[in-house]
């Protein structure tokens, strides 16, 4: 009888999954858990740093979308569990490595680079703690995965050397089954048309474009309001600062929503907006792209490798230039041409494809 040959097995930090409301990375290594389980080609356990965390507490997060729970759990029976014991295991990071070199295979994830290509736009002590951590991070790192080509590009500019470590990992986007159906049980919207504008309010997702540019002849005249989602960042009201009342009506700010919520904001939508200076790969188009909705996207960093022909761009630093690619994404017949091209952009990028490199780096291909 043939001994049944034993999967590869990986460690899988999850701390992003501590937190408690999952956007960004937290919802990455969500991803990444529910495409290696998908996979079934490695065997995976799951730590935060270096504690090993019961599946089960792992999965009833997943399945609750929420960390309040894992992170109470960790917070009070870390004590009796187990250490990662082996240091010839695979170890991957979804994001920043808090131990380096305790296991003979460790890998990480950069996210972006912006801290290095656009200091103007961080506070010194996050470019410094950033730029020390990845350091340390290269230096002990087997594999380093990138979310995008132009991560990859960035990261490599500062770290040639490591350009046979580098790898692709690209994320995908899984709305719950159910989303459709609440949806359909709802009522459409009631705020006429809208583009939704996602992330969080900071100075390199460059809001102050669009502010700036409410008050341009293209904008000025369309019947079309912004809506922002996510937190309120840094330097908000310096933007703010000078718009008009009228201007200032044309942007409806919802702070943090649900997922479902910015699901339903998603399709009411006629399009999103990624005004972004710089951006590691760009989820919120994938998103919108699922759902059918074009791009209207900077001309910059990862965007247009993952808009591809659903968008429509512009430079991020003209005014007129961004109007001019409003006027012509918000024609009804221009819309109706994106919409394809959309929903055939997002089936490109599928669990698959983000288990894949994870599974040939376990594998040792």
């Amino acid at each position: 009888m043939t001994a049944r040959r034993r999967r590869p097995k990986i460690t899988l930090d999850v701390a992003p999954l501590l937190e408690a409301q999952w956007t960004g990375i937290p919802v990455f290594t969500r991803r990444l858990v529910t495409a290696l389980q998908n996979h079934g080609g490695i065997e995976i356990d799951f730590a935060v740093n270096l504690t090993r965390i019961p599946g089960a507490a792992v999965q009833a997060a997943i399945d609750s979308g929420t960390g309040v729970f894992l992170q109470d759990a960790f917070e009070n029976q870390a004590h009796a569990w187990p250490y990662v014991a082996d240091p010839g295991e695979h170890l991957f990071y979804p994001s920043k490595k808090p131990a380096h070199g305790f296991c003979a295979h460790e890998a990480s994830t950069v996210h972006d680079m912006s801290t290095l290509f656009l200091p103007e736009c961080h506070e010194a002590a996050n470019i410094a703690h950033h730029l020390d951590e990845l350091v340390r991070e290269v230096e002990t790192d087997e594999a380093v995965f990138c979310v995008s080509e132009a991560t990859r590009a960035a990261f490599l500019a500062a770290f040639p050397h490591a350009g046979a470590r580098t790898r692709l990992l690209y994320q995908y986007v899984d709305w719950p089954e159910h989303y459709a159906l609440m949806l359909r049980n709802l009522p459409r919207i009631a705020l006429g048309r809208y583009a939704v504008v996602v992330g969080t309010l900071e100075p390199r997702k460059n809001l102050a474009l669009i502010i700036r540019a409410l008050e341009l002849a293209e904008i000025r005249n369309s019947d079309i309001r912004f809506v922002v989602i996510g937190r309120l960042g840094w330097k908000l009201d310096q933007f703010l600062v000078g718009v008009s009342p009228q201007a200032r009506a044309r942007l409806i700010f919802s702070g943090f929503v649900s997922e479902f919520t910015k699901y339903r904001l998603i399709d009411g939508a006629e399009f999103l907006v990624m005004p972004s200076i710089y951006e590691g790969f760009g989820i919120p188009a994938l998103e919108a792209m699922t759902l059918g909705k074009p791009v209207l996207a900077a001309m910059t960093s990862s965007l247009p490798e993952v808009a591809g022909k659903a968008g429509v761009y512009f430079d991020p630093l003209s005014e007129s230039d961004f109007a001019s690619a409003f006027a012509e994404i918000s024609a009804p017949h221009r819309l109706a041409e994106l919409a394809p091209a959309a929903r055939e952009g997002a089936r490109a990028f599928g669990w698959q494809r983000m288990a894949a490199p994870v599974v040939e780096w376990a594998t040792g291909k």
